[in-house]
Order: structure tokens, then C-alpha cells, then sequence
């Protein structure tokens, strides 16, 4: 009888993308940096934010290898409901009136953001919350005024959101109108520098191939080229300019980050060095 041929499948190994890997080493520690890193990707009443909690967890990493943030000064959470995201503010401002005006804050989230259709204000969408509805989001507003209590040298902030209504794909969130909202910007006050992944009313895109949101993956990139020694002044160009260029080759659509930084700093907070 004849044998029946064998079968052979080749499993597709899932993708690792490139600045998921060699993450350089600092090779010190930093007892006065602490961070927040939330990924928020799956929601219990919203679509999933592709790669969120990729993001979140290759930022942590860097944070860690890079900047040299110990482990236990790291509050990482993926999938952050609403108390999570307080709890993980009061724990940061703790953390700086511990550090007696010596320490640095970091605060980096990837999730949906959301407007409040009444006023045009901005929200970062926890996952037990609803899109459509701002009191079970957390206010970007509270967030400033927050962290800017806190008695640190400096806070900074990135955001892998928008704020328009629209999902990470491009298409609107379930619960918003169907029209991308342009929201008012909010101002950051103290010490802090605030680099969002999109303006107005544009989309916070993934980069598919890549498996990370395209402001991310672009944020881990400089980190991984310049091994963290890089300013944010440098940083924010470099993020401006890639994301632009590879949104418009990959999606045909703008997608421009900003940064924003409190009035205190003016334009000094362009040479503060990320590490």
C-alpha cells in the first residue's frame, strides 16, 4: 500500500518587532525616577486598542534597561479600571513627596482616550468605563492638575491616545456620534512635558506591521538608537517628524504628535535630558 505523503506545516512565529528586542542596558540604577505604564487594550464595553498592552509592556522594559528604573519603582498596569488609574496617581504623588523634591515622574498610557461631546474636553478612557459617558472616564485636566502638585524636579507624560472619539484603527468608538471631535487642549502646569500621539480631531493609529501603536513604537525607537541619552527637545522632533511621515505612507492619513510643556519650563524643558 502506499504511504500517504506527510504533512509538514510551518508555524508562523508570532512577530517580534525590532525594537522589542536589544533594548540597551544603562548599566546604573535610578532611585529617583518612578513611573506609572498603563496599557488599557481590553475594554468591557468598548473595541480593543490594538498592541496596547505591547506598548505598555516594551515601555516598562526600556524604562527598566534603559533608564535604569528599578523594577519596584515601576507601577505597571495593564488594563487599568478607574480606581486602578487613581490609586496609580496618588501612589506617583506619594513617590515624589518621598523623594523630598529630588525625584522624576514619568507617567505613560496607550488606551483609548475620549472628548466629552458637552464641553470638548479631554479623558483618558479607563476599561470599565463607557465612551460615551465622561463620569466614568478619568479627566486629562485632573490628571495635569494632579500631578502638578506633586514637588518634582520634573514630570513627564505620554499619552498613546486621542481624544477625537475614534478607535486606534481609524473608524469612530461605538459610542461616539460618527464625527471626530477637535477637543481643547489642556494645559500642563509645574514642572511637566506632556508629548500626546495625535492633535485635534486626528487618530492615534497602530503600526500593524510592527504590532505597536505608531507613536510608541517611534518613542521606543529613539530610546533604542540613543540608548536613552537623548533630550526632549531631540525627542519630540524625531517623534513628530517619523510619525507624520509613516502615518501618511501607512494610512494615508495625518497623525502629528505634540508636545506641551507648563509655562514655568518655557523653552528650557527642550535640553532636559529623558535620562
Amino acid at each position: 500500500s502506499i504511504k500517504p505523503k506527510e504533512q509538514t506545516t510551518t508555524a508562523k512565529k508570532p512577530l517580534v518587532a525590532a525594537v522589542d528586542r536589544n533594548i540597551p542596558m544603562a548599566g546604573f540604577q535610578d532611585r529617583n525616577t518612578f513611573a506609572v505604564v498603563i496599557g488599557n487594550e481590553k475594554y468591557d464595553n468598548e473595541a480593543p486598542v490594538p498592541f496596547a498592552e505591547n506598548d505598555a509592556r516594551v515601555f516598562k522594559e526600556y524604562l527598566q534597561k534603559t533608564l535604569g528604573v528599578p523594577e519596584k519603582q515601576i507601577r505597571f498596569i495593564p488594563n487599568a479600571t478607574l480606581n486602578n488609574l487613581r490609586i496609580a496617581v496618588r501612589w506617583l504623588k506619594q513617590a515624589m513627596e518621598v523623594c523630598g523634591g529630588t525625584g522624576k515622574a514619568i507617567f505613560y498610557y496607550a488606551g483609548h482616550g475620549i472628548p466629552d461631546e458637552a464641553d470638548k474636553t479631554a479623558y483618558l478612557l479607563p476599561t470599565d468605563g463607557i465612551g460615551g459617558d465622561a463620569e466614568t472616564a478619568y479627566s486629562l485636566q485632573k490628571l495635569y492638575a494632579e500631578l502638578s502638585k506633586m514637588t518634582a524636579q520634573r514630570t513627564v507624560v505620554f499619552l498613546d491616545a486621542c481624544f477625537s472619539g475614534a478607535k486606534r484603527e481609524g473608524d469612530m468608538m461605538a459610542s461616539a456620534r460618527g464625527v471626530a471631535i477637535k477637543v481643547k487642549a489642556s494645559e500642563p502646569q509645574g514642572t511637566m512635558v506632556v508629548f500626546t500621539a495625535a492633535q485635534g480631531d486626528e487618530t492615534a493609529y497602530p503600526y500593524n506591521s510592527q504590532q505597536h501603536g505608531m507613536f510608541t513604537y517611534f518613542l521606543l525607537k529613539k530610546m533604542q538608537d540613543t540608548k536613552g541619552d537623548v533630550s526632549l527637545g531631540e525627542l519630540g522632533d524625531y517623534l513628530t517628524q517619523e510619525v507624520k511621515r509613516e502615518s501618511f505612507v501607512e494610512n494615508n492619513k495625518m497623525q502629528t504628535p505634540s508636545v506641551n510643556a507648563s509655562s514655568a519650563l518655557a523653552n528650557s524643558w527642550r535640553s532636559i535630558k529623558l535620562r
